[in-house]
């Protein structure tokens, strides 16, 4: 049952990281300054990587761990991946490119959640 959940929260997961890769490709395509959405999205992702990695944890407790510990290692990447590709187009100058930035590290968390699919059975 926990292990339903878990899959169930991990796929929720990947909905919110492909809404938020979404939001990015948009505003790559309007040239618009990240809003509302973009802060949804963000939001949406952390909260949602957060209960599922809870979940995850509930299951190490029960005694079931994943087939490959780099799974761990993974989840703490698919957790920070967003913010830190938001973090790390403030610098640059158009909206443009802030968006590609979210859009790039969006595909990227989206590649690291396939990973964490094929780590996690066991």
């Amino acid at each position: 049952m926990l292990t339903g959940l878990h899959i169930a929260l991990a796929i929720a997961t990947t909905l919110t990281v492909l809404s938020a890769t979404v939001e990015g490709a948009i505003r790559i395509f309007n040239k618009r300054p990240a809003g509302d959405a973009a802060f949804r999205t963000l939001i949406a992702v952390m909260i949602s990587t957060v209960i599922t990695a809870l979940a995850g944890v509930a299951l190490l407790i029960s005694g079931k761990h994943p087939k490959e510990w780099l799974h761990l290692l993974y989840a703490a990447l698919a957790f920070g991946l967003i913010p830190f590709s938001d973090n790390a187009s403030r610098s640059l100058r158009t909206e443009r490119a802030r968006g590609l930035y979210r859009f790039v590290g969006g595909l990227v968390c989206l590649l690291i959640l396939t990973r964490l699919f094929v780590t996690g059975q066991n």
